[in-house]
């Protein structure tokens, strides 16, 4: 258990390394103008000019009778940044636009180049970078402007100017407004991301096409590094790629897709984010906000590589889609998983426990605790075990004491917010049960540089019987899952098995256990080897034996003394293969 804690204070400690863009001060005068609460989600941040002082603007915006109102306001050298409505609520800033935007006013006017100094632009980019980390807003300047007041169809994301919004009477920040060094400004500072933000280019190994034909284009200005893929779009699915990152640690992440911008893209691109909480469609117009990161949204992950982008060519017909990179972007830090509800824990038989429980949110996996007293199992003491079982939601564990009473608990982590404390203790009892017996005689007979026939005699009370092979003594005790491991199930009563399609000339490390449905298994058995012919010189081993070293032909021998470090490998509390679940 101390090695447990020690592993998770070095991820904790290793999750304070993040950066983030630094947040400006802010003076919070608010004002009495807004709507409360917003209906969608904040995707745009619109730059405005008080065309007056500052002074003059933060008293007319808290005015009731202005029915106007932002939610910042800069000051003319930047010394200064008032907030006047909450980041959550609507200011009266942008007509149509105030349900999904921040409203920022810059003290000064739209038609003098004079506003734009060295004093009020690095407290602009200062602000709008921290505004587009904290919600997930893609910092590019999108073209084009509503056409008319009447149809007010203007719909960009990212930042944008007040006069794209209503240009039928507002022209700010005006024709002296830089928005290249805005854009590149606030990229600056969001940097690369912190340090545990990932981008996966359609170079990178997590990115993979999954189907259909893509082809790579290096032509089109604003790609990111040096080239993309693309493919037809068609009315089903065809053609898919994927993204997929490997994320340090989990929390919410803006995800943002890099693509070039083009006429013959598809205008709803059909891009799905595939997150902690399941996944969500997000139709991507290509044709615009392209040579820059374009969010698709901010989400809960894991982490590891559980979440992902997928990109398919399901679009408007006669267009291309194009996948090129995806980035994804830590906002926030998971926080301490919560502590898993709804454990149970079930007796399957006298050696066998079923626990099972409910998902935990943002949980990068689970322990399972057990002990034969409560002492034990708060102390981490004496009878005291425990297992990593993963992001799952139940466990088998297997191999305990007929007739024995177990102290069991299930707790949550993740990397960034560690657990949630230990819960309180449970109990389960399992019933008195007799494990079958051992079988014996177990030999090995090599039968063809293929084959091998695996021989033993059944002991007591034997239900079934498992023979496990693998090509290491480690993929072997690790049991399922474990690369080169295979094992069959065969009746009580079967005393041997041959076993074919093996490669020539390998050595197989092997073992044979029985159960029965009451008493559950007996001890694992000490694994043996034997190494098919083929390639070299074969020869055969039983549990603990040895064979020769340049037998010709078919050889075996019964049970002889342990390998000792294989029986050392077999007692080692990391090998949790004695839980997984054969029946």
């Amino acid at each position: 258990m101390r090695g447990i804690s020690i592993l998770l204070g070095v991820l904790l400690f290793a999750a304070t390394l993040k950066c983030q863009p630094t947040q400006p001060a802010i003076v919070w005068d608010p004002s009495p103008n807004y709507t409360a609460g917003r209906t969608v989600s904040i995707d745009s941040i619109v730059i405005h000019t008080t065309e007056g002082s500052y002074s003059g603007a933060v008293s007319w915006l808290k005015n009731p009778a202005s029915g106007a109102s932002a939610h910042y306001v800069i000051k003319e050298d930047g010394t200064q940044i008032k907030q006047l409505v909450a980041d959550s609520n609507r200011a009266w800033h942008a007509t149509y636009y105030n349900n999904r935007s921040i409203g920022i006013e810059c003290a000064g006017f739209a038609g003098q180049a004079s506003t734009w100094t060295q004093g009020i632009l690095p407290a602009l980019y200062d602000l709008v970078a921290w505004l587009c980390y904290t919600h997930g807003v893609s910092s590019v300047h999108p073209p084009g402007q509503a056409t008319s007041q009447s149809q007010q169809d203007f719909n960009g994301t990212g930042l944008v100017g007040h006069y794209q919004v209503q240009p039928w009477n507002r022209t700010d920040p005006g024709p002296y407004f830089d928005w290249n060094a805005l854009v590149t400004q606030v990229n600056l500072r969001l940097g690369s991301g912190g340090s545990n933000d990932r981008i996966v280019d359609n170079v990178d190994p997590g990115f993979s096409v999954l189907s259909g034909s893509w082809s790579s284009g290096t032509s089109a200005a604003g790609k990111y590094g040096a080239d993309y893929r693309f493919v037809s779009t068609a009315a089903s699915a065809s053609a898919e790629c994927e993204w997929r990152p490997n994320l340090p640690e989990g929390g919410d992440y803006a995800v943002e897709v890099w693509y070039p911008q083009g006429t013959n893209r598809a205008p709803d691109s059909p891009f799905t984010v595939h997150h902690a909480n399941g996944s969500t469609a997000v139709p991507v117009n290509q044709q615009v906000n392209g040579g820059a990161w374009f969010t698709l949204g901010t989400y809960p992950f894991f982490t590891g590589t559980s979440g992902y982008v997928r990109l398919a060519n399901n679009a408007s017909t006669g267009f291309v889609v194009l996948a090129d990179a995806v980035r994804f972007r830590q906002v926030t830090s998971a926080p301490a998983a919560p502590a898993p509800t709804g454990l149970v824990a079930t007796a399957v038989n006298s050696t066998d426990i079923d626990f099972d429980w409910n998902w935990s949110a943002y949980a990068d996996g689970y322990w399972v605790d057990i002990a034969e007293s409560a002492a034990d199992l708060t102390g981490a003491t004496g009878t005291f075990q425990n297992t990593f079982v993963g992001r799952v939601n139940t466990w088998l564990w297997q191999g305990l004491t007929p007739g024995t009473t177990y102290y069991w608990r299930v707790w949550a982590y993740n990397v960034a917010g560690g657990h949630h404390g230990y819960p309180t203790p449970a109990t389960i009892a399992l019933p008195a049960g007799t494990p079958p017996g051992a079988p014996t005689a177990l030999a090995a007979t090599i039968l063809s540089d293929t084959s091998v026939q695996f021989s033993w005699m059944p002991g007591a009370n034997t239900d079934g019987v498992w023979l496990d092979i693998a090509e290491t003594s480690a993929d072997l005790l690790a049991g399922p899952g474990a690369p080169s491991f295979q094992a069959v199930n065969l009746s009580g009563a079967t005393t041997s098995h041959d076993w074919t399609g093996l490669t020539q000339g390998t050595t197989y490390y092997w073992r044979v256990f029985a159960y029965n449905t009451n008493g559950g298994v007996h001890s694992y058995p000490t694994p043996a080897s034997v190494t098919t012919t083929g390639g070299g010189g074969g020869h055969t081993t039983g549990p603990g034996g040895s064979g020769g070293s340049g037998d010709d032909g078919g050889c075996s021998t019964g049970d002889g003394s342990a390998f000792w470090w294989l029986a050392l490998l077999a007692l080692l509390p990391a090998i949790v293969w004695l839980r997984q679940e054969r029946a």
